[in-house]
């Protein structure tokens, strides 16, 4: 009697206790070409975007000789459209680098823009991509 009721438990938890599955941002690294514009000078960049694992990505930028990475908190839609926040690393200047920006991405236009929040006006980019 003790082993069925044991038995019965085990069989009954096991349909109970689920596998917890994390979340991860599926997608397709992104190299894009744009135009950044910093202060007011506009600049011919590159710059990729991809998955850093779990809801991560990391974008990298290289315009006018500098280079800027940045960790960024990332959603994607069923649709292939990415949308995401976060923080630049390092402190390269905390009137702009330093400081929040937000992504949009449109998979069906293959369009991407980076806004800084702070400062929209002094530090944005906007180009189109392709996937690798």
């Amino acid at each position: 009697m003790n082993k069925a009721v044991f038995l019965l438990t085990f069989i009954y938890s096991s349909f109970i206790i689920a596998e917890k599955i994390d979340y991860q941002a599926q997608y397709k690294p992104l190299n894009c070409i744009g135009i950044a514009v910093d202060y007011k000078n506009m600049y011919t960049a590159k710059w990729t975007f991809e998955s850093a694992g779990g809801s991560g990505s990391l974008v990298d930028i290289r315009y006018n000789k500098k280079k800027r990475l940045g960790k960024i908190r990332t959603s994607v839609s069923q649709n292939g459209d990415l949308y995401g926040r976060g923080k630049w690393i390092g402190r390269t200047s905390s009137r702009i680098y330093n400081t929040l920006v937000e992504i949009n991405y449109s998979n069906e236009e293959k369009t991407f823009e980076l806004i800084s929040l702070f400062n929209p006006d002094n530090f944005h980019m906007t180009g189109k991509c392709s996937s690798e």
